[in-house]
């Protein structure tokens, strides 16, 4: 099939996306990054906010507290009330958001220092010990230490830096500093899969430097982790490492959470770390009802937002350390995981989420808290990259036969679809199994293929249509050029067999006018005539095979069928006797030969397709049919006719045109007879002096196949009287004054046998 290249060129556009596709997503999967979040806010949004568990609370460092209580920092004094305070309200965790990095300048404790150097401590003993007890007093680190060493409650946080840029600040010897501040809060229960597993040969993240708290600060606090989140490209939160690796003089270390630490703290639990050869297995919070904690191979957890900022209850600072409020918030915290951070804009610890474009640090770790407490896991392990993969694949391939298949419209409805159902797979996994499925992917391959392979079949069809217009629009009306542009599967090439009309034409007497007339005008009489003739042919959309010279040679059927081209070709042969009438009288005037032509008509089988050389083709038409055609075309000769069909196109148009049954006759290279007639015209019209004198020569006919040559020669004569230049009726006056005198053989059959081409 001649458009059979354009689908397998189709499909290639197709799998060629799919393969595109395929290599990014797993080569890099962070290129779609961005589309990817935009993708799963809505996913948020969607589903909509959700209650949080009610074990966590949020004390506020917001502008209520800044208004009373100062700009930030507060005094450490004020830090050490607060925890106190927690104390008081039987608070069961106090987790700090916040890292306090150097020392609290103290003008006073500063004074006593100085003094401390002045006096000999041999000299004053009972001075010197009162001004330790001052310094103590006075050292408001000191006073926040001891408040956080109590009833081992307090959980501290410090930072991972994750890139190498803007560390200037910290020298080797600080970061090592900083490093012995933290390393009591190293992690080491991992579960191996097996005892040869290496763990520096995971891919886990790894940090450059950490900033923690003062020592002194740093030390007291139960347990510790790390605050950092690992930013997307947009500033977001999606992930959460649960494992970090540190290298501190060529060592690996690893580090867990400040939320882990936080759950630890609060169930009276044990970490644990599954491992295998891929990567982080799952994370275990070990304890009598023990939580196991989904991640990816690098031990990150997909955050499950829950709402805007406020979704979680909080309590501002100042009505905390406000003892006329104590009542009321005692109930609030009793019993809670307090998370102490800033909610004020104006500390700019805000980060976005699908929820609010500016949640406080804060909350987020909360989120994570109530995720871990509550179960509420979104899920997307490494077997996920397979899952995606082997769904990319099936949605390419069939995408790909879809699209080559069907038009442009219904690949947009198709394209629409997809996109809906995709999406609606994705969010139904994500609200009810927790899972995430990728949807960008999808949505670029569903795209790209139905972009690519419209734009594949665009250039084609204009292809296509170039080609329609160079090689029938010059032999086809523009009507049936257009419908085969707009629907070019009714157009075939290769060469088929069909019935169909044809029509061979020839003018009488040409040989002998043409040497008659100069160059110049024997081309515009030709032109003259072949313009109107095959502006008739292409009225009733008949296909032009070729001129011969003066001769015409056409078709009625293809490239685009219609069951009445027998019908039509008549009609053209009539029209176009009636035009050349016309046209005589003009010529005759303009004293130019006046031009008559002979017109056979066949209907058949015939080979229809693009034939010719590599470099030189053309739609053509070939076959007995064909070649009984120009017999008929010829065999007017022999009968005075101008337009002769043959039996077959007469069954075919019978009830569209009006004929006199000519003879039975036998042409050259066909051994089976056939009924050829004269075409006189459409349905109901045949010119006064003939329709007189068909009867006779009816009756002349039949008395002449029955061998009765003396009636039948009567017959003849009384219609020529009617119509003395009746050709046919002369032809057969002959025969019978012949078979008068020489009667045929007893086998005669009433065939005449046409001995010419």
């Amino acid at each position: 099939m001649i458009f059979l290249a354009k689908k397998y060129s189709s499909i290639s556009c197709g799998l060629l996306v799919t393969a595109l596709c395929l290599f990014i997503y797993n080569q890099s999967p962070s290129s779609m990054e961005p589309l990817e979040n935009i993708v799963q806010n809505t996913h948020f949004k969607l589903r909509g906010p959700l209650s949080p568990n009610s074990d966590v609370v949020i004390a506020k460092i917001d502008e209520k507290s800044l208004d009373t209580l100062g700009r930030w920092p507060w005094p450490r004094q004020t830090m050490a009330k607060l925890v106190q305070r927690l104390h008081e309200y039987e608070a069961e965790v106090i987790g700090f958001d916040i890292i306090f990095s150097s020392p609290q300048i103290n003008s006073d404790h500063e004074a006593l220092i100085k003094l401390q150097n002045i006096i000999s401590p041999t000299q004053n003993p009972e001075a010197v010990e009162y001004l330790n007890q001052l310094l103590r007093e006075t050292n408001a680190d000191i006073q926040f230490s001891q408040a956080l060493s109590k009833g081992s409650k307090s959980v501290l946080g410090y930072f991972f830096h994750f890139s190498p840029e803007g560390l200037e600040h910290l020298t080797p010897t600080q970061r090592h500093l900083y490093f012995e501040d933290i390393k009591t809060s190293r992690f080491n229960g991992f579960l191996r899969s097996s005892e040869n597993l290496k763990l520096s040969n995971l891919t886990f993240p790894t940090a450059f430097a950490v900033e923690s708290n003062i020592s002194s600060i740093s030390r007291t606090a139960s347990r510790s982790g790390y605050l950092s989140f690992d930013l997307e490209s947009d500033g977001s939160v999606k992930q959460l490492p649960l494992i970090v690796r540190y290298v501190d003089n060529g060592k690996d270390h690893y580090f867990p959470p400040f939320s882990l630490r936080i759950l630890e703290q609060y169930l009276q639990g044990t970490l644990l770390f599954r491992v295998n050869e891929l990567g982080m297995e799952e994370v275990i919070l070990d304890n009598d009802n023990p939580i196991v904690i989904p991640t990816n191979s690098k031990g990150e957890m997909e955050v499950n937002y829950l709402g805007p900022r406020k979704t979680f209850p909080g309590i501002s600072i100042s009505d905390l350390l406000d003892k006329n409020l104590s009542s009321a918030i005692k109930e609030r915290v009793r019993n809670k995981i307090v998370l102490i951070g800033a909610t004020a804009t104006a500390l700019e610890d805000l980060k976005p989420t699908p929820f609010d474009p500016a949640l406080p640090g804060v909350e987020i770790h909360a989120t994570i808290i109530d995720n871990i407490l509550s179960h509420r896991f979104l899920t997307k392990p490494s077997w996920t990259a397979v899952v995606d993969s082997l769904y990319l694949l099936l949605i390419g391939v069939v995408l790909t036969v879809v699209y080559s298949r069907i038009k442009p419209l219904m690949s947009l409805m198709v394209w629409s679809v997809c996109v809906c159902a995709s999406f609606y797979l994705s969010h139904w996994l994500f609200i009810n199994k927790g899972f995430w499925l990728t949807d960008v992917y999808p949505l670029i391959e569903n795209t790209g293929i139905a972009a690519l392979i419209m734009l594949d079949r665009f250039v084609k069809e204009e292809k296509q249509k170039l080609f329609i217009k160079k090689v029938f629009g010059q032999y086809l009306s523009p009507r049936v050029v257009k419908e085969l542009i707009n629907d070019p599967s009714k157009l075939k090439l290769g060469g088929e067999q069909k019935e169909l009309t044809a029509l061979f034409t020839d003018l009488e007497g040409f040989t002998t006018f043409s040497e008659k007339l100069g160059a110049t005008e024997l081309v515009d009489l030709l032109n003259t005539y072949l313009t109107e003739m095959t502006d008739i042919l292409l009225q009733y959309d008949g296909t032009l095979d070729r001129y011969d010279g003066d001769a015409i040679k056409a078709f009625f059927g293809a490239p685009i069928y219609f069951d009445d081209h027998a019908k039509r070709a008549c009609w053209v042969c009539i029209d176009m006797q009636n035009k050349l009438k016309d046209m005589r009288v003009k010529f005759k005037e303009e004293g130019k030969p006046e031009l008559l032509m002979r017109v056979g008509l066949n209907t058949g089988s015939m080979v229809i397709g693009n034939m010719g050389s590599t470099t030189r083709m053309m739609y053509g038409m070939n076959g007995d049919s064909v070649n009984l055609c120009a017999r008929l075309e010829g065999a007017n000769k022999q009968y005075g006719t101008y337009s002769l069909i043959s039996e077959f196109t007469y069954q075919a148009a019978k009830e569209f045109i009006e004929v006199r049954k000519l003879d039975i006759i036998r042409v050259v290279g066909r051994a089976t007879p056939i009924n050829i007639y004269e075409l006189l015209g459409k349905r109901g019209e045949i010119d006064d002096l003939l329709k007189k004198a068909l009867p006779d020569y009816n009756q002349g006919l039949k008395s002449y196949q029955n061998r009765e040559w003396t009636e039948a020669k009567r017959y003849f004569e009384n219609a020529l009287k009617i119509r003395p230049e009746d050709g046919p009726s002369k032809i057969y006056l002959k025969r019978c004054e012949n078979f008068i005198l020489q009667p045929p053989a007893k086998d005669w059959d009433g065939v005449f046998n046409l001995s010419t081409k």
